[in-house]
């Protein structure tokens, strides 16, 4: 079963995670007047805390997820799993396995006993697949939740998963989902609403703003997927 998959992220919400960069940060190696480094913590230092916490959201040794969403090729619509600010990072991924499990045993041929008969690997499709796919590896081992089928290991070999932008731009090349969206004439989920502002959304408790961004994610990877492998579909415009 195909599964095409797209997670939101945000820096690390343990109540100390601003206040341990603040005590490494530095100034620039440019600043050498005492008055200038002075001044560098009394105006920027702030700032430069800040900017340093919020890359946590692309790390998953600090960052965490509070959203993600997927869909198969017969879905209609994508199901995301979602937390709010008040919730345990832990809730987001349960919710992911037990809906995933549940379509997997849904989808299964069942033998003359009636024992589910599947591929406990379901093949994984992501736009920067390496990506989304090494968080929620990553993510699952610290906080010792075990999936009930394969995620693809960051060693993994990328022919178990697929890669929208791998596929379109080759091993080392990268594109943006809206770009490749633009190129390809399939409708862009990149409207008031992207990865950068997600962790503001989330704060603000603007749940339904961060669904429908991350759903319409998966529905042009879906898309962008059927088009480059010259697979037959309706547009992701339409779908959605």
């Amino acid at each position: 079963m195909r599964i095409y998959l797209d997670l939101e992220t945000v820096p690390s919400q343990a109540p100390d995670a601003r206040e341990l960069l603040k005590a490494i940060i530095k100034p620039p190696g440019t600043l050498r007047k005492a008055e200038s480094i002075a001044a560098w913590w009394a105006t920027e230092a702030e700032a430069a805390a800040e900017e340093l916490y919020r890359k946590q959201a692309l790390d998953a040794a600090r960052g965490e997820i509070v959203s993600i969403s997927w869909m198969t090729d017969d879905c209609l619509a994508p199901t995301t799993a979602i937390r709010s600010q008040h919730d345990d990072e832990r809730i987001v991924l349960a919710q992911f396995f037990g809906q995933l499990q549940a379509a997997l045993e849904a989808a299964a041929i069942r033998d003359h006993r009636g024992q589910a008969i599947y591929d406990d690997s379901p093949f994984f499709i992501a736009h920067n697949a390496p990506f989304d796919l090494g968080f929620l590896w990553r993510r699952s081992i610290v906080l010792g939740i075990r999936a009930p089928f394969t995620i693809p290991s960051p060693t993994a070999k990328p022919g178990s998963y697929g890669d929208t932008m791998t596929l379109w731009a080759g091993n080392r090349g990268t594109i943006g989902l809206d770009k490749l969206c633009t190129a390809l004439g399939v409708h862009s989920p990149k409207g008031d609403l992207d990865g950068g502002k997600v962790y503001d959304a989330w704060q603000a408790g603007e749940l339904d703003r961060i669904v429908k961004y991350n759903a319409l994610d998966v529905l042009a990877t879906r898309e962008i997927w059927r088009r480059l492998n010259w697979e037959t579909s309706a547009s992701a415009e339409a779908a959605a």
